[in-house]
């Protein structure tokens, strides 16, 4: 088990054989959290609300890696965010702590009793919350009653959050924000997470072929966060390298692998309006905040340069001004 701090939510990493984390009693979110859509919101809110009137403190319990990654090791990239990024999130929502647990054959093989009765009294649980559709314990077997059923002998008891749903009455689900952000459809999956989706990494040295044309880029690979619909984007780009967002400015991105060009993989290219300044190595958030156009290969570099500079154009005219600071 490790623990650091950072602010403002200590992070705690712990797996099963380790040493029971400090044992102050805890109140405590628990799921995989992925991009912290407003239903993930939702449950971790009520646990918060509920730790400050029991003058406990509040916890997320998470796991790392995703299940999906364990069991389904060849699937495509998934994430909404990287695990630096969804701790902030979930940070920003005032957890004390978020508690990530390791994945792995020792987890998968411990049933719901187990679980209940070992895992939680080591994490410090008394009361736990969740959406009423959470499953544990090998083989899924487990549930918000099994936690109660179980719960009782060592003092731990659940809460199930009822399911988030949209103006339509359909469940928000990291799902379903997948499937918008695929379908080229970013404000949909902004009105489930509740923010613009980002692609936030740090800014890897490229070719500098952008600069030669007037349009310099910050190339981010997208590593394991989902691949997007590919093609242009009006984006704000914010520096996170110190954990709090900071906007740079507006800009305009393309995301894809550069069929006119040499493929480097899949890469976040985002170029930042009316600034010149040395991003490489800077950990960015490239938000988007519109679909301009789907990816497509040139005859050649000036037409390129043209479609990026109408690209461009379309983009500023979407954007929000950015207000100049005196």
């Amino acid at each position: 088990m490790t623990e650091h701090k950072t602010s403002p939510a200590e992070i705690v990493e712990w797996s099963i054989g380790d040493a029971p984390i400090n044992q102050q009693r805890r109140i405590a979110a628990i799921g995989n959290f992925d991009g912290v859509h407003k239903g993930h919101q939702k449950v971790i809110g009520a646990a918060v609300r509920a730790a400050r009137k029991e003058g406990l403190e509040a916890a997320v319990i998470t796991f790392d890696p995703h299940p999906r990654e364990f069991f389904r090791q060849d699937d495509a990239p998934f994430h909404l965010a990287d695990r630096a990024e969804n701790d902030r999130l979930i940070a920003g929502l005032g957890v004390d702590q978020i508690i990530h647990v390791t994945f792995d054959d020792n987890l998968r093989r411990t049933d719901a009793v187990s679980f209940v009765q070992s895992v939680l009294p080591s994490l410090g649980v008394c009361s736990l919350y969740a959406g009423e559709d959470f499953a544990f314990g090998r083989g899924r077997s487990g549930d918000i009653d099994s936690i109660n059923e179980f719960g009782r002998a060592v003092g731990i008891e659940a809460h199930a959050v009822p399911l988030l749903l949209d103006a339509n009455s359909v469940v928000v689900s990291s799902s379903r924000v997948r499937a918008a952000l695929q379908a080229g459809e970013p404000q949909q999956a902004a009105d489930m997470l509740g923010r613009d989706w980002a692609v936030t990494g740090n800014v890897t040295h490229g070719d500098q072929r952008g600069r030669t044309i007037g349009f310099p880029t910050a190339n981010i690979p997208l590593g394991n966060l989902l691949h997007p619909a590919f093609g242009v984007y009006a984006v704000q780009i914010f520096d996170v390298d110190e954990g709090v967002p900071v906007l740079l400015g507006n800009g305009v991105a393309n995301i894809g692998i550069r069929p006119t060009v040499q493929n480097r993989g899949v890469l976040c290219e985002a170029h930042l309006f009316d600034a010149d300044m040395d991003l490489y190595d800077k950990r960015l958030s490239v938000q988007l905040h519109a679909f301009l156009r789907a990816e497509c290969k040139f005859a050649g570099i000036e037409e390129l340069t043209r479609q990026i500079a109408l690209d461009a154009e379309a983009a500023r005219a979407i954007l929000p001004p950015i207000k100049k600071t005196a």
